[in-house]
């Protein structure tokens, strides 16, 4: 019987102290990509809530302390953060942010913003190491695995 494999290149990151790991599939060809627009996400939803939260101040600007303000700041707030950790966990596999964010049922901004300083070096690298091996693997000096 034949048998191939093919190394995928999912590298496999530990993202707490207890062992657990993301993966970043590093041979899928959008990827890169997908990461991007997360990201690219991210900063029009904090744009947006800075504007809605412009919009809120004015609307309750006689009483800024009033209850249903504050609820509907918060509510905002949670949502850009909620729709933020839902894509990441589809990037990276189910219970990324769980992982990544042990003991936080929803990470705010500001964590969720230290995650992309933190991973992005990270996927440069990978994306580097990736173009190389491409570049190796597929350029003109290259022949076949029959030559001699």
């Amino acid at each position: 019987m034949d048998s191939l494999r093919v190394d995928s290149g999912t590298k496999v990151i530990e993202v707490n102290d207890a062992g657990e790991c993301i993966c970043i599939p590093v041979g899928d060809a959008s990827f890169f990509e997908r990461f991007g627009r997360v990201i690219k996400s991210f900063e029009e939803k904090q744009g947006e809530y800075e504007k809605r939260a412009q919009e809120l101040s004015e609307k309750y600007k006689d009483k800024p302390d009033d209850a249903d303000a504050i609820a509907d700041s918060i509510q905002l707030y949670l949502e850009i953060c909620r729709d933020t950790c839902a894509e990441l966990d589809r990037l990276f596999g189910e219970g990324c942010c769980r992982k990544v964010f042990v003991g936080v049922d929803n990470p705010g901004v500001e964590l969720i913003g230290e995650f992309f300083e933190k991973i992005t070096p990270l996927l440069n690298r990978y994306a580097k190491e990736r173009n190389e091996r491409i570049s190796l693997m597929y350029n003109r000096s290259r022949k076949g695995a029959g030559s001699k």
